[in-house]
């Protein structure tokens, strides 16, 4: 959806809004009441926060959708979907704080999700904390050793903390499990490097010198 398009149906939502919440408080001798009415009505409401919501993340003006996602929570059948997406825009936005203290709640109520322990990773290695993300990283191996994404992850974080020789041992494993694998090349290329820099030798010339 091209962002004109975002603009003119979040204008169009927001006046939506205003209609249904005038209408709903107008005279009861204007309008007789139906059972029910204003649950409808205020389910209504709060797929329509959600929907601008995420009309203003595709805009990239996160911190009005996070406005909207906190409106839209009021609705209790909506809160947990639209938490997730807090935490996601939180995590768009760069604002690592707010992000890490949401997906640590989703994780906390689905111990088991492997997605969101991958973004609490992220951030934490987005946050600066590098090495608490190596160790989410390393315990997302051990219970998911078949995972691709993991073992790249892990793999980056290594590097970047300076573990070319375990970055290697886990290169290894990435060759041998996902040999396809697009980041393997340039995988290979920065642990040479990092190795050589430090004076130690990469294992495929160790090979090559015992031949």
């Amino acid at each position: 959806m091209k962002k004109t398009s975002i603009t003119a149906f979040v204008s169009t939502a927001v006046v939506i809004i205003i209609a249904a919440t005038s209408f709903s408080c107008s005279s009861t001798t204007a309008h007789l009441a139906v059972p029910g009415e204003d649950f409808i009505l205020r389910e209504r409401i709060s797929s329509e926060y959600l929907a601008i919501a995420d009309a203003y993340v595709d805009l990239e003006k996160y911190d009005k959708a996070v406005t909207y996602y906190r409106l839209a929570m009021k609705d209790k059948k909506l809160y947990w979907t639209v938490y997730y997406k807090l935490g996601r825009t939180y995590a768009l936005a760069k604002d690592w704080k707010d992000a890490e203290d949401v997906y640590d709640e989703m994780i906390e109520r689905d111990p088991k999700n492997v997605n969101l322990k991958l973004s609490r990773a992220y951030i934490k290695a987005m946050s600066g904390d590098l090495d608490d993300a190596m160790m989410i990283y390393k315990s997302l191996m051990e219970e998911e050793p078949d995972n691709e994404e993991i073992i790249v992850n892990y793999i980056a974080i290594l590097l970047s903390q300076g573990r070319a020789e375990l970055a290697e041992t886990q290169l290894d494993v990435l060759k041998e499990k996902f040999p396809d694998n697009k980041s393997i090349s340039d995988f290979s290329k920065k642990i040479n490097d990092a190795l050589k820099d430090d004076g130690s030798v990469p294992a495929k010339e160790k090979n090559a010198d015992k031949n």
